[in-house]
């Protein structure tokens, strides 16, 4: 059974694979997605996940650019924030923040598998892009925090 205290400290992602209701295999932020996932100790999360390869925008407003460069960032860039806790095998993140608004005020559940300093956690089924899905997503931990 998984602890709350197993997840404390600074994770950084590995691999991201999404596998659809019909078997396909994908990973939404390509071959080398990057990521930070942070658990305190006194209970907060924030989770950021980017595709490895992402285009700058034109400029140097950083609410600037054109309208397709926006759409461009936010779909290349996952970001929430919260409180977590731990049920059994699943941890809980209760968002108070996220880059998608319809999570705000919504638990976000993942169930976690964790190895030494490895960390593996599945969404539950999501509909992505008219699809029912189930992400992995590979961790390591990159910071223990006291």
């Amino acid at each position: 059974m998984l602890h709350r205290n197993d997840l404390i400290g600074r994770w950084r992602l590995i691999a991201w694979s999404t596998r659809a209701d019909d078997g396909t295999v994908t990973h939404p932020f390509g071959e080398n997605p990057v990521g930070s996932l942070v658990y305190t100790p006194g209970g907060w999360m924030s989770a950021m996940l980017a595709a490895g390869e992402r285009s700058p925008m034109s400029g140097t407003d950083l609410l600037g650019g054109s309208e397709s460069e926006r759409a461009l960032a936010f779909s290349t860039f996952i970001a929430y924030a919260g409180i977590y806790d731990v049920d059994a095998d699943d941890v809980l993140h209760r968002v108070t923040t996220s880059l998608f608004p319809n999570w705000v005020g919504g638990v976000q559940r993942r169930t976690a598998e964790l190895a030494g300093d490895e960390l593996l956690l599945r969404t539950a089924p999501l509909e992505v892009l008219g699809r029912v899905t189930v992400s992995e997503l590979r961790w390591v931990r990159e910071e223990r925090f006291p």
